[in-house]
């Protein structure tokens, strides 16, 4: 089989030839301008590991904005950071966003949030919709992948492009307080995603569709019923679109899915990602697959903090335990929970440790069939 058809294949829960493999986010094709991920590429190529190729459009393939948005550098409180300031001008007044981050290149944070208060939602609310953008880009990537990998097309989430406005805290508060305020921006956003989807599909474009951010409204955070309300209700309903034009769907999700596995399979989604081992999650790779055999696929199963912290042998050992609680026949993807970007540089026994987790399951997979 090739990368692509074995990806396919497993979303799909058919039978397949091998355990697929990958490293989140490495794509020969899309190399970084970080010199410690050149070794990625070797290891992806002489392996022949399995690649979810993403695309979305170029920044010159969206048609221009129907509103303006302004972005300025502000002083910072610290010679080592450096602090944003984005003015988003809407037909009801400003929206403004401080974020801030260290000049080394490490990730920072958001200080001040596009949404604090109702007034500031209703700017948000009244801000025009978007045209389409052109999808040139995508038929060139298509003839440059082949069966190399799967091409899975990036689209936003309803709830998550509200709650990223506003941040955790004040979300959690909404879910409570302005409810009906928070279902009216969901139904908003949720609309712009559909309208791109259709846009998309038109034009028959990828294998897979994939998107981020339902973590944000799971336990311990948000409720059961939350997650149906704000979560289910809305991506359900794209991932029916999807479906009745014959692609598949992707989502990642980090947390503990014991609460929320039933939901997604309910959804009707192809393949859940990331799949953390306890104690991040309070079920083990083994439950999760049982529950989901012939249902959902799985992608994940190896945490990234274990690439950081392990020694050598220990993380020889988890890949081997981990790939233990696989099932011949299981539609299953071994990859990290993250990309290696989560710190700024990797460190040699750090790289080690990928080298190890790629060999240790090339020596596995074969038996997977």
């Amino acid at each position: 089989m090739t990368c692509r058809e074995r990806l396919i294949r497993v979303f799909q829960k058919k039978e397949i030839d091998r355990l697929p493999i990958r490293i989140w986010g490495v794509d020969p094709l899309f190399p970084s301008v970080r010199d410690d991920w050149k070794f990625f590429y070797d290891l992806v190529e002489k392996y022949q590991l399995e690649i979810i190729r993403d695309w979305s459009p170029k920044k010159e393939e969206f048609p221009p904005s129907p509103y303006e948005v302004i972005t300025n550098q502000i002083p910072s409180k610290s010679q080592d950071m450096i602090s944003q300031e984005t003015i988003i001008k809407t037909p009801k007044g400003n929206l403004t966003q401080i974020s801030t981050h260290p000049k080394d290149g490490s990730p920072g944070m958001v200080t001040k949030y596009f949404i604090e208060d109702i007034k500031d939602a209703e700017k948000w609310l009244s801000l025009p919709d978007e045209g389409f953008p052109k999808i040139d880009s995508y038929w060139e990537l298509e003839e440059k992948t082949g069966q190399r990998a799967m091409i899975m097309i990036g689209i936003d989430e309803a709830m998550y492009m509200v709650q990223r406005m506003m941040g955790s805290e004040l979300f959690g508060y909404w879910l409570y307080d302005e409810r009906e305020l928070l279902r009216e921006m969901v139904d908003k956003a949720y609309r712009k995603i559909e309208n791109l989807v259709k846009h998309y599909l038109s034009y028959n474009i990828g294998d897979a569709y994939g998107w981020v951010g339902p973590e944000l409204c799971i336990p311990p955070l948000a409720s059961i019923k939350d997650f149906q309300e704000f979560v289910f209700n809305y991506d359900k309903k794209i991932i029916d679109l999807i479906h009745n034009s014959k692609k598949l769907t992707w989502i990642h999700c980090h947390g503990d899915m014991k609460p929320v596995i039933e939901e997604f399979i309910k959804m009707g989604l192809d393949c859940l990602n990331p799949i953390e081992p306890p104690p991040v999650s309070k079920i083990t790779l083994k439950d999760a697959l049982k529950i989901c055999k012939g249902k959902m696929a799985l992608d994940g199963g190896i945490e990234d903090g274990a690439f950081l912290t392990l020694k050598q042998e220990k993380m020889k050992g988890l890949v081997e335990e981990t790939i233990s609680q696989v099932e011949p026949g299981s539609s299953f993807i071994l990859c990290p929970t993250s990309t290696p970007n989560t710190v700024r540089e990797l460190l040699p026994y750090q790289i080690e440790n990928y080298k190890i987790y790629v060999e240790t399951a090339v020596k596995l997979r074969n038996w997977y069939s």
